[in-house]
């Protein structure tokens, strides 16, 4: 069918529709410039992603460090988003190795790291296997304590910190997902959900519109999935079975525009059907607008963490006026709520 024909159909008018609804494609987030002595590695080893990395030290570096691995999201090099996180002072008190991987305009045109697809995010291929290889160099050269490797991320690199997390479950000790999305969501719905297949294969379709409507991004609903599939998901791409799962932390504001904030219940499922604990919360905590829900194994030790923060939207959350100490600076995506979410997290890991 001509162009001109497709657009007068109702299919057409659908589409015309979706191009419009991913002007912000992918998890589009745009995070200020900050001017940053971050350390760049040239040569670190195999690159098939062809991923830039840049590298913060503590002043006081030590043996067997922890290493924690910070993912940017679309529209943003790797400067700035560790210090105004919070994340660039926390590595200085704990310490820790930060590794900040970055995208390029050559792999996607809006700097997305490229978690929905399958050349990606698939253990040892595209940009899955560039971070992996950054994370073995760090082992080799820097010392870093295998058993202690983490990764967090804020949307496409809250999404691609998934995809890590589900192709090497046994190379991390934990991660966090900051307004991120289930690993593998970008799949249609069903045999006739044509409208993803269209925008799947269709050769002239932006690049990740596909995923914008398959998970939920941009103006679109996410899909709901049964928590046994989200998991097979993970089961059936994982390098290898872990002994024991990465501590998730999850995190989602009820306001976001940008990722349906729905897609936090998707996650959890996964990432507990996938250890085998169920749904009920074990442990319920309140902190101003934001509540955190704790799920447990059957020892009853802590797996998974997800906070809900009301009203609050695409964005990682701070405390510009915190105790002990401030954490982070607000910027466009990071914005102040009383609450460190980085501070949070590392508590969880074990790392404070």
């Amino acid at each position: 069918m001509p162009l001109y024909e497709l657009a007068k159909s109702s299919i057409g008018r659908c589409f015309a529709a979706v191009y419009v609804l991913i002007a912000g494609l992918v998890l589009s987030v745009a995070l200020p410039s900050m001017a940053l002595a971050l350390e760049q590695v040239g040569d670190f080893g195999e690159n098939p992603g062809e991923l830039l990395m840049y590298l913060h030290r503590p002043a006081e570096e030590r043996d067997n460090m922890p290493l924690v691995v910070a993912l940017h999201g679309c529209q943003q090099t790797a400067e700035g988003f560790d210090e105004a996180t919070g994340l660039r002072a926390l590595a200085e008190q704990i310490p820790f190795l930060l590794l900040l991987p970055e995208q390029s305009e050559k792999n996607m045109s809006r700097r997305c790291f490229r978690w929905y697809d399958t050349d990606d995010n698939r253990p040892r291929q595209g940009e899955s296997a560039s971070i992996l290889a950054m994370i073995d160099n760090l082992i080799e050269k820097e010392g870093v304590d295998p058993s202690r490797v983490y990764v967090l991320g804020l949307s496409a690199g809250g999404a691609m910190s998934a995809v890590l997390l589900s192709n090497y479950p046994s190379r991390f000790a934990g991660g966090a997902i900051f307004a991120g999305l289930p690993f593998d969501c970008n799949q249609s719905a069903g045999a006739f959900d044509f409208s993803w297949y269209w925008l799947h294969y269709i050769p002239y379709a932006l690049d990740g519109a596909d995923a914008s409507y398959a998970c939920g991004v941009a103006g679109f609903g996410y899909t709901n999935r049964e928590a046994e599939q989200w998991a097979e998901f993970i089961t059936q791409n994982a390098e290898s079975m872990p002994e024991q799962w990465p501590l998730i932390s999850l995190w989602q504001g009820t306001a976001d525009e940008t990722v349906d904030p729905d897609n936090l219940m998707e996650l959890t499922e996964q990432w507990t059907a996938v250890q085998n604990i169920d749904t009920v919360v074990d442990v319920q905590q309140v902190f101003g607008n934001a509540t955190r829900e704790v799920y447990h194994d059957e020892t009853g030790n802590p797996r998974v963490e997800a906070w809900s923060l009301q009203d609050f939207g695409h964005a990682v959350p701070i405390d510009t006026d915190g105790d002990p100490e401030d954490c982070g600076a607000a910027a466009d995506y990071i914005v102040n709520a009383d609450l460190c979410a980085v501070r949070r997290v590392a508590e969880f890991w074990g790392l404070l």
